[in-house]
């Protein structure tokens, strides 16, 4: 006889802690949940007769008999994490498409995934709750196994069946990739800043023919053909490009294409599963043109290679969202892939713009709103943590709106890598995973408060 959710959820109650019932799944005719134990927050295994899944649980706590049922209780480790993830179809991370909108999180703190959820049931959103890069791990010491793992966790305990994205953002090497794809990241992120050659900007027109020269004249006879002395429509608009022009973009962004084609080629043409190829084209100091993220989109697709977005960061390169936003979305939409933005949520200021501009297929990075919900409740309840907090990141408590000015603001909500690094000295990691820990129920307050005020404009 099949076991049956309320028997099992009996035992799971009776032997292994209070059951959070909304966390309560079928797997191959066993039963999973989360339970509320003495220890904290535990897994729990509920099974009939003999299954093969007995052994695959790892860490277990306790186990118990209910008449007949089997029950296990498991710590909520790596290992049990990814057994989660494949045997509840829904705790998995999936791609987003180039279809429709979806708004991005990057949970530092590992304390908020469960809460966010709550905002986008029944919305046309999909929620990206991981969004993560090597940078972040080096600096607040969570690998990237950790961040998936937390949303997995997250997601079972709201039992959000409506489907989550995780993206593994700003990777550049190989060795990121292939790490990326084994922990199940249904996005990746690719950086191929380092590849863009900013030297061109700074050579006079003379000096860009003389290097364009060098290259052999059947493919400089083939790249005129392409672009030069044509219009290219996109959207309202149209692109043209000059001579000279063409020969920079060339020159600056070449190997970058180049080095994009091999590294999607390689590892993301054929997966298994559908990913998100997401490519970053942000850089310091430089503001991409329309011109050429058109040559760039276009030679992408010339290759097969199947982009899901391109990603601008407005903090890097506000000029090209200030005065171009809505050609650059045309060109996405052209292309067929969606633009997404960066630290949407402290520097981009119309999303209803882009959203209109992109016909509803954009991608929003809350990169810090988690984070900046929890500062503002420790600025409320905690002036001396809040002072620490404040030296760390480089800005002074001087008055109770120092959240709302906004140099300190900003300098609060980038501050992060300083302020949860163990390695600087004046870290305040411990002391702020403890406040969230005490204030759980405040926490989640603010950051529904925090992140649906965003949701409204999207």
């Amino acid at each position: 006889m099949a076991l049956k959710q309320l028997t099992a959820v009996a035992a799971l109650n009776e032997a292994a802690g209070k059951v959070i019932e909304a966390s309560v799944c079928e797997a191959q005719g066993t039963y999973l949940a989360l339970v509320e134990t003495e220890a904290g927050k535990r897994l729990a295994w509920a099974a009939q007769g003999e299954s093969a899944l007995s052994k695959l649980w790892k860490d277990v706590e306790k186990e118990a008999d209910v008449k007949d049922v089997h029950v296990a209780v498991m710590a909520l480790n790596a290992n049990n994490a990814a057994l989660v993830r494949r045997l509840v179809k829904w705790a998995a991370p999936t791609a987003c498409g180039t279809k429709g909108a979806s708004v991005g999180f990057s949970d530092w703190l590992g304390a908020a995934d469960a809460v966010v959820t709550d905002l986008f049931a029944k919305r046309q959103l999909k929620p990206v709750l991981v969004d993560f890069t090597p940078e972040d791990s080096a600096a607040i010491g969570r690998n990237f196994l950790e961040a998936v793992d937390t949303a997995t966790w997250g997601v079972l305990e709201k039992g959000y069946k409506e489907g989550y994205g995780a993206n593994a953002a700003g990777l550049k090497s190989e060795e990121e990739i292939v790490k990326a794809l084994l922990y199940g990241y249904s996005m990746i992120g690719f950086d191929c800043s380092d590849k863009i050659d900013l030297s061109i900007e700074k050579l006079s027109d003379e000096a860009v023919e003389k290097r364009f020269e060098q290259f052999n004249e059947t493919f400089r006879a083939a790249l005129h053909a392409s672009y030069l002395n044509a219009e290219f429509k996109v959207g309202t608009n149209k692109i043209t490009f000059t001579e000279n022009q063409l020969h920079r973009i060339v020159l600056e962004y070449g190997e970058a294409i180049m080095h994009v084609q091999f590294i999607y080629n390689s590892y993301l043409k054929n997966t298994p599963w559908d990913i998100d190829f997401e490519l970053d084209l942000s850089k310091p100091g430089k503001v991409l043109t329309p011109q050429e993220h058109y040559l760039i989109g276009n030679e992408l697709q010339r290759n097969g290679i199947k982009l899901a977005a391109i990603c601008l960061d407005p903090l890097k390169d506000a000029e090209a969202l200030q005065e171009n936003l809505q050609l650059h979305c045309e060109i996405a939409d052209t292309f067929g892939y969606r633009l997404s933005f960066a630290n949407a949520d402290i520097a981009m200021t119309d999303t209803a713009a882009a959203m209109k501009y992109l016909k509803g297929k954009a991608h929003f990075k809350m990169n810090n709103i988690l984070w900046m919900s929890a500062v503002k409740l420790v600025q409320a309840l905690d002036a001396d943590l809040f002072g620490k907090l404040c030296a760390v990141c480089g800005c002074e408590a001087v008055d109770g709106a120092v959240c709302g000015r906004m140099e300190n603001g900003r300098a609060l909500a980038l501050g992060y890598k300083k302020a949860l690094d163990v390695k600087v000295e004046g870290n305040v990691a411990e002391a702020m995973k403890a406040f969230l820990a005490a204030h759980h129920d405040e926490y989640a307050a603010e950051v529904l408060k925090n992140v649906g005020a965003h949701l409204k404009s999207i």
